[in-house]
């Protein structure tokens, strides 16, 4: 599972910017939902991969972001004070010692190669997706993973945005018409906690003679 960019420069009220109709309510809905179900996930066996950005300032970003923000002032979003604590996890986020976390200075998640390593290492092909922002960095995090081979399961409930109204016109468009019609699936977290249950359920039974089957998921 990977989880992107829970940290507070996309959650907390400190960050939020009032002046640009940018606020993160639904965010903080949504994290007690996220420590939830990771909880369980790792109960299940399952790996949590979190990744964060670097501090989004000039110096640590590339130079086709730094290009973007410069040309065009209406995208420039740096990180303009308390920079060190930006990137610190969303309060009620509980990293295990068996987590694995990883930086990125860009959008996707798999712009640190070091990830997509990990993936591959570890016999990987298919990713669960949460995070934030969903038209921003889960997006771009969701098609490279695809491009390079990735198959991703993207937990609706588990995704969100900012409270502007047009992102979050633009998360139901992502969810509803483009995800899983191009990437691929979208269901909620329980949803996909039934479907993993029934898929061990069929593989105890498997090695228990009990009977034969393909794998279910």
């Amino acid at each position: 599972m990977i989880v992107v960019d829970i940290i507070r420069s996309c959650c907390s009220g400190k960050f939020e910017r009032p002046e640009w109709n940018i606020s993160f309510s639904k965010v903080r809905e949504m994290i007690p939902r996220l420590k939830r179900f990771t909880d369980t996930y790792r109960m299940l066996g399952g790996q949590i991969v979190w990744v964060r950005t670097t501090p989004w300032t000039e110096e640590y970003l590339p130079r086709n972001i730094n290009r973007l923000y410069h040309e065009n002032p209406d995208a420039t979003f740096y990180t303009t004070h308390d920079v060190e604590e930006s990137v610190e996890f969303c309060e009620g986020i509980e990293i295990q010692p068996q987590d694995m976390v990883f930086t990125k200075n860009t959008y996707s998640a798999f712009a640190n190669p070091s990830l997509l390593r990990y993936m591959h290492d570890d016999k990987e092909d298919t990713c669960l997706i949460a995070g934030i922002f969903s038209g921003g960095c889960v997006n771009a995090t969701i098609v490279d993973g695809f491009t390079k081979g990735l198959f991703t399961i993207i937990l609706s409930d588990l995704v969100e945005t900012m409270d502007r109204k047009q992102r979050r016109e633009q998360q139901d468009q992502l969810l509803t018409d483009v995800w899983p019609l191009m990437y691929g699936h979208v269901m909620t977290s329980q949803e996909f906690l039934k479907r993993l249950a029934e898929t061990q359920r069929h593989q105890n039974l498997v090695r228990s003679g009990a009977f034969f089957t393909d794998t279910v998921y």
